[in-house]
């Protein structure tokens, strides 16, 4: 049932998100993001709380076999689209730089931090 909610609560995650960038509402787009920022952070402390109790989830639907191939492949993926991403938008490539960044932060911990 665990594994049930994780599904459900990535998916709506997901589908906030995705609705927050379209809506024309100020107020459903701050609601929205509200959402979607907050419900990752009390679903991790619950599942937490849970595996404390009853021991480690199953699978879960979506589930990521290896996370550090997972993080490579979008690095290299974002580097060779990078000019397609940003068209060329100096702006766009500041923030696409940021969140190249990150990956290349995430792969060296997962690769090198034990």
């Amino acid at each position: 049932m665990v594994e049930d909610l994780i599904t459900r609560m990535f998916e709506a995650r997901n589908g906030a998100h995705l609705a927050h960038w379209k809506t024309d509402s100020f107020s459903k787009h701050e609601s929205l993001g509200e959402f979607y920022e907050g419900v990752i952070d009390i679903l991790d402390r619950y599942v937490e709380a849970n595996m404390g109790g009853f021991g480690v989830i199953g699978k879960v639907e979506g589930e990521v076999e290896d996370p550090i191939q997972m993080v490579h492949d979008d690095l290299v993926w974002l580097t060779e689209n990078r000019e397609k991403i940003t068209k060329g938008v100096p702006a766009l490539g500041n923030i696409l730089d940021e969140l190249t960044g990150l990956h290349m932060k995430t792969l060296y911990k997962l690769q090198n931090l034990r």
